[in-house]
Order: C-alpha cells, then structure tokens, then sequence
C-alpha cells in the first residue's frame, strides 16, 4: 500500500499520529488569537508540539522542550549544538525583569534551554515520516537527560555582567 504524501495537516490528522505511537497528549487552543499547542509524553519525553499557521491545514510543526541549565547555558547549548543535527538548543530566560538598581543586578533571571526541532511539510512527507520523527524526537530527549553533567551554575556578584 502507498501511503499519500501530504504537504499540510489538520490538527485531527496530527493527533491520530499521536494516538498511533501511543503518545499521551492535551491539547491547548487560544480562540482568540488563533493558536494552538498540544503538552504531550512519549516514553517519558515530555514536549510541545506547535502547529504552524492558522489552520486548519498546518504547513509545519515544531517540537519544543525545555531544560534546566544545569550547567553554563552557552555551553550546554554549544554542545548540544555540536552533537545533534536534528535539532537545536536555545538559552531562554523565562524571567526577563532583571535590571540594575544603583549598579548592581536587581532580580534575576531563570535561564532554561529551549530544545528544538522544525518540521515542514512543504514539497510532501508521508504519516510514517511524522511519526519516525516524533519517536527520534522522544528518544533524543530521553537520552540528553543526563548529558549535560557538571557542576550546578552558580551565580555570584563578580560574574553578574555575565548573564547579559
């Protein structure tokens, strides 16, 4: 059997996909803006996926997970980037309300890595393919858990500068 090659995806099509690998999913929608995300755990790998496009046909898909910089953000992500082909690493300050009082850093920021990986539909990709790149996804995940080992970021005043 051949299976039809598609070139966009409704979000029904997307979550049978999800349904076939056995991944546990909830899916988000903002009506008024017009957006959606689905929070969803394969083997463990917890991600989201974010339709691309208003809909309801979908031209692509990113797969996002954060991380906790366990160690300097600019490393793990440097190292991260320098070992994987399939998708990237991002630093991502979640608090973004740090600012200087008097010359000293007021606040403070909670640096997490963004890891991600754009899918695009454009010129055709079968089921199958979706479905291979979401369990690489999961497995890629899964096995970057413990690679980024060291010593916990610590933040003191003589390195304040550095977190800009």
């Amino acid at each position: 059997m051949i299976e039809v090659i598609n070139s966009s995806i409704t979000l029904d099509e997307f979550l049978e996909i999800l349904d076939s690998i056995d991944c546990e999913y909830e899916v988000h929608e903002n009506h008024d803006e017009n957006f959606r995300w689905i929070d969803c755990d394969l083997y463990g790998a917890e991600f989201i996926v974010f339709p691309i496009g208003p809909g309801p046909f979908f031209k692509a898909i990113t797969l996002e997970a954060i991380r906790h910089a366990e160690v300097d953000p600019e490393m793990m992500c440097t190292e991260f980037n320098k070992m994987q082909n399939f998708a990237s690493a991002i630093p991502f300050d979640l608090n973004e309300s740090y600012e200087y009082a008097e010359g000293n850093l007021v606040g403070g920021s909670n640096i997490v890595i963004a890891i991600r990986r754009h899918v695009s539909l454009e010129g055709g990709v079968s089921k199958d393919f979706l479905r291979s790149a979401i369990k690489f996804w999961a497995g890629m995940l899964l096995s970057t858990l413990g690679f980024f080992e060291g010593a916990p970021v610590e933040v003191t005043d003589d390195n304040d500068e550095d977190l800009i």
